[in-house]
């Protein structure tokens, strides 16, 4: 079913969000500013207090445990959650060393490839809560938020987990299969595999087959980059005539 950014910023899941937003950024405010990709004990402090008082998180460990892992990644471990869920949902954790990945644009082409932005890992929890919030405008595939669980090594970071409705393994064939599904949500194709949208100015980059799904019709985009884009990238898409 087709919504609008309105209608989905009402959704349960855009609210979850939101609030976990505005708890990690009360956090910060009582901090000094931090690098996150360099003072990890200090983003270890902020995940544990975040996770502090929050019901989800306190259960989330007892709530996993025995659960089937799917497969690893650089970036998370899958869980087949099916107790209790109807339909059935994917849980995603993310490793507090590498919160996901932001992109990194380049505007030069030498080797001819029509791709100009680059995912590389980032360490910044709210880029990857905001990131959520982002894909959740988008379509009726929402992402839910589920917590924040313990380290897994003395030492490392509490992980990130949100979870996602379990869709059949069909992914779309070609670029233009999302091309066309994106484009009824006013995105347009700036780049290989990457996206932005005209008003919001919301850049979706590794929108490829292997991270999207058509369901119903619509664009899935279960493990798609989602974060604002710069007044530079939009400047080299107008200049080049991207947005129309």
């Amino acid at each position: 079913m087709y919504r609008s950014h309105s209608a989905q910023d009402s959704s349960p899941e855009a609210h979850e969000f939101y609030g976990i937003i505005k708890r990690l950024g009360d956090i910060l405010q009582r901090r000094p500013e931090i690098d996150w990709s360099e003072d990890r004990k200090w983003c270890a402090e902020v995940l544990e207090e975040l996770a502090r008082g929050c019901e989800k998180s306190l259960l989330l460990e007892e709530k996993l445990s025995g659960c089937r892992y799917l497969r690893g990644g650089d970036e998370h471990l899958l869980v087949d959650y099916g107790a209790g869920e109807e339909p059935p949902r994917v849980y995603k954790v993310t490793y507090g060393e590498n919160f996901g990945c932001k992109s990194r644009f380049i505007a030069a082409d030498p080797d001819l490839t029509g791709k100009h932005f680059h995912a590389e890992v980032q360490s910044d929890p709210l880029f990857y809560l905001n990131r959520w919030v982002y894909l959740n405008s988008i379509t009726g595939y929402q992402t839910r938020y589920e917590g924040i669980l313990p380290p897994p090594v003395d030492g490392t970071l509490p992980l990130i987990c949100v979870s996602q409705k379990r869709l059949p393994e069909i992914n779309p064939k070609d670029e233009k299969t999302i091309e066309a599904a994106l484009s009824l949500y006013g995105y347009v194709r700036i780049s290989k595999d990457t996206y932005l949208e005209k008003d919001s100015h919301i850049l979706l980059t590794d929108a490829a087959p292997r991270n999207v799904r058509i369901n119903e019709g619509l664009p899935a985009l279960f493990d798609v980059i989602a974060e604002k884009a710069s007044e530079r990238v939009v400047t080299w898409a107008e200049e080049r005539g991207l947005l129309g």
